[in-house]
């Protein structure tokens, strides 16, 4: 009886250490502006590429990738995944998978080299997995890394992730503005206004920026946008 009174416990015990860790796992990264109430996820454990994808070293020493929460968030409704096709050797900053909006697509880059093990198939019907689940059912992409040690180096998680996603943030706000302007000199509704209208905030006055508000953009702010923040982080 005394037996399996101590089983009994050490499970109770274990079950608790479980959630515990399964709480903390995810660090939530908040910016000290009041006006725009928004929150980053940063998972203990990921690396992140500049390109704003995650690597999740697992335990065969694959890696599995993913958009980042920032990413995800910048650009609201997901219509489509696309992916390259699996078996593909690739190579850091060449191109893995696209997000589809419409008719406006962003590509991410591989923030590894190696060959393209598979591709996560629920999100071929259920794209929006990604923006529910970023870092657990919405991965992307496993890669057998060619060189995991080397390029891992050049990768940030943690304090240093937070650091460079909060000045990723601030640029953010800057590229958003500067777009809206330009869209309100050709007579189109500036991004950044439409934005605010969303949330009651400007993106002026140091708030951060707006969830899906790359829905308001046009095919010229999408591109710019690889170009500024998705392509030249990740480049070989």
């Amino acid at each position: 009886m005394v037996a399996i009174f101590v089983v009994a416990t050490i499970i109770v015990f274990l079950i608790i250490d479980y959630f515990v860790q399964r709480a903390e796992k995810h660090k939530v990264v908040q910016t000290s502006s009041a006006t725009v109430k928004a929150r980053f996820i940063i998972p203990k454990g990921y690396f992140f590429g500049r390109g704003h994808t995650w690597i999740e070293i697992l335990s065969n020493s694959l890696a599995r990738i993913g958009l980042d929460d920032f990413s995800q968030k910048i650009i609201g409704r997901i219509d489509e995944v696309a992916f390259i096709p699996t078996g593909k050797e690739v190579m850091k900053g060449d191109r893995l998978f696209a997000v589809q909006q419409g008719s406006n697509a962003l590509w991410f880059r591989a923030p590894i080299s190696g060959k393209v093990v598979s591709f996560n198939d629920e999100l071929t019907h259920s794209p929006d997995v990604v923006r529910k689940k970023p870092y657990s059912d919405g991965w992307v992409a496993i890669i057998e890394p060619a060189n995991l040690e080397k390029e891992t180096k050049l990768l940030s998680m943690g304090e240093e992730a937070a650091q460079w996603l909060k000045e990723e943030i601030k640029r953010f706000r800057n590229f958003i503005t500067a777009q809206g302007t330009t869209n309100a000199s050709s007579g189109l509704p500036a991004l950044a206004a439409t934005a605010a209208a969303r949330t009651g905030a400007t993106l002026l006055d140091g708030g951060i920026p707006v969830e899906g508000v790359m829905e308001h953009s046009s095919k010229e702010t999408w591109q710019k946008f690889e170009n500024d923040f998705l392509t030249n982080g990740d480049a070989k």
